[in-house]
């Protein structure tokens, strides 16, 4: 089953850096520096992506195997008993992990390729990612290649992970949605790396302080929090993490990550030499970020607070744990018929109106029907209800009649697509009902 397809030939790999600071997250920054620096067709980004992709076999599953012995000769292992030791210690990582080690590591051997001592073919086994991925952690991480297998499959992994248990690509996911989840990530991983920092010495809420301030300061360029704050002219009480867009929130994620392994991986003691970690990590990342792409992430453009694309995600996802039907019948609990409201009658009276309309058949309604319906949502004044001097109506019922004699204005529903205009009255389209469900949610 070996893929006898040539490997390091040349080859074309387009990627980002949103894309390349996921590839090199868990990795070693300095070797991943080293990688992106050689010019060499074996030791840039490029070749190596391409020899591991290659030497993977398509799966039932849609993902990807891979043969001991092939990843043995990726990784630089010259001989099989050396390399079938970095196995073994993978395979009692897995079960030390509390998975079955035979889910991940499937033992075979092979009916061609015989042992040419003689006795039974040599023994092999196939591997998933994360099989791959336990063998590169316990490989030598001074092997370049070794390095950049950590940083493949730990990524390829986690995507993994992330595909099984939500059934999300995160290739394919919205700038807002990498932003909600790289977000949740960091914080996660912040967590992490203060539960290694306080067992480093740093204790106190000023230690915390400086020891998150290196961070910044190592990847900022010298910048700490306030100083990013005013490069990038936010408020003084804004969150920097929650206006990043998904790439300077990996670049923040990889010096978490990374920051947070050595701590504990080399057994820091003392506050000032966590600190120096920190940054040490932050300042390695910002050369990475000069390698890949140029742009510094103090240079990445400010976004939109994530606080508010997660409010709306959260509006979404009640708004689809409900039935389709369940929300045209009944849109929201509250204002109800019979207990109107106060709007600004010429700016909001349109969103009532659509209100009105998603719950009736097949979402439509004369005008007259509208304007008798609309008073059991919506308190009209004297002033409203007055007739007009020179029409048989009233102010209000030209407030009602304008929503259909004015569609061809910008501001107005038909024309946005909130409605449609029909004969004698009006149609919600499924824009309209969508609208009325998040407009109205915070009632429910």
């Amino acid at each position: 089953m070996t893929d006898n397809r040539q490997l390091g030939g040349p080859m074309k790999f387009d990627f980002d850096f949103d894309e390349a600071m996921q590839r090199v997250a868990q990795t070693n920054p300095s070797e991943v520096t080293e990688l992106v620096e050689s010019a060499t067709a074996m030791n840039s980004i490029d070749a190596l992506i391409d020899q591991f992709e290659q030497a993977g076999h398509d799966a039932p599953n849609g993902d990807k195997t891979w043969f001991a012995r092939e990843l043995q000769s990726l990784l630089g292992y010259q001989k099989w008993d050396k390399f079938e030791q970095v196995v073994e210690r993978a395979r009692l990582a897995c079960k030390n992990a509390g998975h079955r080690a035979s889910d991940h590591f499937q033992e075979i051997f092979p009916q061609t390729g015989k042992n040419p001592k003689g006795g039974r073919p040599s023994k092999d086994f196939q591997l998933d990612r994360y099989a791959c991925y336990l063998i590169a952690q316990n490989a030598s991480s001074s092997m370049k290649q070794v390095a950049f297998a950590q940083t493949y499959f730990a990524i390829q992994t986690r995507r993994q992970e992330l595909t099984d248990r939500d059934g999300i690509d995160f290739d394919k996911l919205s700038e807002s949605h990498k932003r909600l989840y790289l977000r949740n990530q960091v914080v996660a991983e912040n967590k992490k790396l203060n539960t290694a920092a306080k067992a480093a010495g740093v204790t106190t809420g000023s230690d915390f302080g400086k020891f998150h301030n290196k961070g910044y300061q190592g990847l900022y360029g010298g910048r700490g929090v306030d100083e990013i704050k005013n490069y990038k002219n936010l408020p003084a009480k804004a969150n920097v993490l929650d206006h990043m867009g998904s790439t300077e929130l990996a670049a923040n994620l990889f010096r978490i990550t990374q920051t947070e392994e050595k701590l504990r991986s080399k057994n820091i003691v003392g506050k000032e030499n966590a600190c120096s970690a920190h940054y040490e990590f932050g300042l390695k990342v910002r050369q990475t970020m000069k390698e890949l792409s140029g742009i510094m992430p103090e240079d990445l453009p400010v976004a939109e607070n994530v606080k508010k694309i997660a409010a709306q995600e959260r509006k979404q996802q009640r708004m689809r744990a409900i039935p389709a039907q369940t929300r045209i019948e009944q849109p929201l609990a509250a204002p109800r018929a019979a207990d109107p409201v106060e709007i600004d009658l010429s700016k909001d009276l349109w969103k009532y109106a659509l209100l009105i309309m998603s719950v009736r058949q097949n979402g439509e309604i004369s005008t007259s029907a509208l304007i008798d319906a609309i008073p059991s949502y919506v308190k009209l004044s004297d002033g409203h209800m007055a007739a007009n001097e020179s029409r048989k109506d009233s102010k209000y019922s030209q407030i009602v009649r304008n929503l259909k004699s004015h569609r061809s204005s910008k501001s107005n529903f038909i024309y946005k697509g909130y409605a449609e205009d029909i004969r004698g009255g009006f149609k919600i389209t499924d824009k309209g009902r969508e609208f009325v469900w998040n407009y109205f949610m915070d009632y429910v």
